[in-house]
């Protein structure tokens, strides 16, 4: 286990008096903020995890094949969020297309989430964009289209939510030709969630540089990479559009999503931890890495299980946290 993340019982047995004497303290804890919460307090946060994936799909001529492996295998990547966490998620599809239809959501319903009914279908119908797009291949500019007014309140509006973390997903066999570099992209991004890195994921199934036996439209998608480098999810988000095992690839990369979007609650103070209670509507979640919960003292966060039985409480139910803000003594330089 990473030596950052500790059981309940194992914090406390390091001790959990915080105070000037002990250097290791101040080192281990996250100081509460703002910093003059000196007194404990109580507190309850609930969990509610929201994701905006916006898929950029390739409508060029040579993507016919890919398009349709896509569709086949969407299902495993959504199972992965109704079995493996309780993500509340928005999924929509634009085109790599450039001119007047650049950035719009493409299909009826214009996106899907688990009150669409039959969501599965309707997102397979969707990545279906055709192949009578432009050779013009543009990641990067539909992306900010689809974010950007007048689409994002307009054709586009209620899929961004304000506090939602916000994932895009290139599908294509081309090196992204927008105007903008890959630095732009990834500031236009973050600029979405004022600047919070935590809350913007980017990933791309594409034929990455070095990857033979997957016929490429044109050259080494290395400004698609570079925006890809960007992100916290590196390096684990990017996967070959020709994979042998493309379903379970891109299950893992959804699993990736529940990951970082819908198993990390970050506190807004750091916790008394012999205070932490945490549930699952009814449940109280046990103090377990599997089934339960762990808390990260680098992240200040509580990390949630990948095992939790997400369908044991009924729809709806939140995880909410309880606790107390952890005492500090003032510091002496």
């Amino acid at each position: 286990m990473n030596g950052q993340k500790f059981f309940l019982g194992a914090v406390i047995s390091l001790g959990l008096v915080l105070s000037a004497c002990s250097p290791e303290a101040s080192q281990q804890y996250l100081k509460p903020n703002p910093p003059d919460d000196k007194v404990e307090q109580g507190g309850e946060e609930e969990f509610n995890p929201l994701v905006d994936i916006l898929f950029v799909v390739d409508d060029s001529g040579s993507m016919s094949s890919h398009q349709t492996n896509l569709a086949r295998n969407i299902t495993l990547f959504t199972s992965a969020f109704v079995s493996g966490s309780s993500l509340d998620y928005n999924i929509g599809v634009t085109t790599t297309s450039p001119g007047s239809f650049q950035g719009h959501l493409m299909g009826s319903p214009k996106f899907v989430n688990k009150n669409t009914p039959h969501g599965d279908v309707a997102l397979q119908r969707n990545i279906m964009v055709g192949t009578g797009g432009s050779g013009t291949e543009m990641s990067f500019a539909p992306f900010m289209s689809a974010f950007s007014p007048p689409l994002v309140t307009g054709l586009n509006a209620g899929f961004l939510r304000a506090k939602s973390t916000v994932a895009v997903i290139f599908i294509t066999d081309a090196e992204d030709q927008s105007r903008e570099t890959p630095q732009q992209a990834h500031q236009f991004m973050l600029g979405l969630r004022g600047g919070v890195a935590e809350k913007v994921l980017a990933y791309g199934v594409i034929i990455p540089t070095g990857v033979t036996g997957c016929v490429r439209d044109g050259g080494n998608p290395t400004r698609i990479e570079t925006f890809l480098k960007l992100f916290r999810n590196s390096p684990n988000n990017i996967m070959s559009l020709c994979a042998p095992d493309y379903g379970q690839k891109l299950a893992a990369l959804a699993k990736d999503i529940v990951k970082f979007v819908g198993r990390t609650i970050y506190l807004k103070r750091a916790p008394d931890l012999s205070s932490v209670r945490i549930t699952f509507g009814n449940l109280v979640l046990p103090m377990d890495e599997k089934v339960g919960w762990i808390y990260d003292i680098e992240q200040n966060a509580i990390i949630l299980g990948e095992d939790i039985d997400w369908n044991s409480q009924p729809i709806g139910s939140k995880v909410r946290v309880f606790y107390n803000a952890a005492k500090y003594e003032e510091e002496v330089p």
